[in-house]
């Protein structure tokens, strides 16, 4: 059963690995068929929810950090200072 109590009906997939990891995986006791679900669910939650974060799973950009779109607005202007209007 699933995490709701549903019934999951479960498909044969074919997928290629590189040998020394599944090797490594089973020597473990990794369950490889629910490691490779739970990371299939895992970047399809990520695509499907940009918001959580980057497609590269790193976290989206804050307010305040990045590219200062205004600079001139942190240059230092003396104490006294007044621009003049042409």
């Amino acid at each position: 059963m699933g995490a709701r109590g549903k019934m999951v009906t479960r498909v044969n997939a074919c997928i290629y690995l590189d040998r020394k990891v599944l090797e490594t995986a089973k020597e473990i006791g990794l369950n490889v068929s629910r490691v490779s679900e739970n990371a299939l669910k895992d970047a399809i939650s990520r695509l499907m929810e940009p918001e959580r974060g980057t497609v590269l799973g790193s976290p989206a950009r804050g307010e305040g950090r990045g590219r200062d779109l205004n600079p001139g607005a942190g240059l230092h202007r003396p104490v006294g200072h007044q621009t003049t209007s042409p």
